[in-house]
């Protein structure tokens, strides 16, 4: 069945949505890593479930299978380090605003995929309006900016790597579920062999609130990597990344942290970049 284009995008918007607050649960955890580890358990359940489906991914997407789960292991680690020495409102926006620039960077240099005129603009439009949002918080000192920063390199490479192997499956559904059993093994087999009893106390604790961040972080995942096999990934990536308007608004309503004029802009100029990538 063909998806139209505002749908497709529509349902990336939504997923930018989900990882916003799937990521204010983690940092308001206060075990950044369990909590990961707890939502990366719906996905690894929902990959096994989805697998069972499908048929098993071709062999020449198994490159980009591992290579993807390997930065996503990176980006667990970093994204939980950053959240430890940096509060959500700094380390979230510095994360995800890197991100799109670089992915459409990789995209044209390992993908052979160049972008239509409007969607550049798109593109540098909600890119600035990230920055415009995160230029004050580049001005901290802290090495929670470089394992930010590091969270926003290890981005790009699984959203390529992701983009890449969907494009090399018949179903890119197949992908994304193997995607997730590596992923979510990994983090799960890290848990148990280092910190089991905590971890399990944990999952007793938070199963309710994990499993329905889980949900959210699987779906929003899953639908933004079959997104990139339908639409370029830098416009994907481009739009998810409005997730930064969404933590902006999640810590102003319900964080209670001010809303700035520089906030204020940086919002404007990343909905007139929405609106170049929907028209594009």
């Amino acid at each position: 069945m063909a998806i139209s284009d505002s749908i497709l995008f529509s349902l990336v918007l939504l997923s930018a949505l989900a990882h916003a607050v799937w990521n204010a649960v983690v940092k308001h955890s206060g075990e950044a890593f369990l909590q990961l580890a707890m939502i990366r358990s719906v996905g690894l359940f929902a990959g096994i479930l989805l697998a069972t489906q499908l048929p098993l991914p071709a062999k020449s997407s198994l490159i980009f299978l591992i290579g993807g789960a390997l930065f996503q292991y990176l980006y667990f680690f970093l994204l939980s380090r950053s959240y430890h020495a940096l509060d959500y409102g700094t380390a979230y926006p510095i994360a995800r605003g890197v991100t799109p620039l670089m992915v459409a960077s990789a995209a044209l240099v390992f993908l052979d995929e160049s972008l239509e005129p409007m969607q550049i603009v798109g593109v540098l439009l909600v890119s600035c309006g990230i920055f415009a949002l995160i230029m004050k918080e580049l001005r901290v000192s802290s090495a929670g900016i470089y394992y930010s920063l590091g969270t926003g390199i290890a981005i790009t490479g699984y959203t390529t790597l992701g983009a890449a192997g969907v494009r090399t499956v018949e179903n890119p559904w197949s992908f994304v579920a193997w995607l997730e059993i590596l992923s979510g093994g990994g983090v799960i087999v890290a848990v148990l062999l280092t910190r089991p009893l905590k971890g399990l106390a944990f999952a007793r604790a938070n199963f309710l609130r994990s499993s329905l961040s889980g949900v959210l972080a699987t779906s929003g995942f899953g639908i933004a990597l079959w997104a990139t096999s339908l639409m370029p990934v830098a416009a994907v990536a481009a739009t998810r990344e409005v997730s930064i308007l969404f933590a902006s608004l999640i810590s102003v309503f319900l964080l209670k942290e001010r809303l700035s004029i520089r906030r204020v802009c940086g919002a404007l100029i990343i909905f007139c970049g929405i609106g170049a990538l929907a028209l594009a």
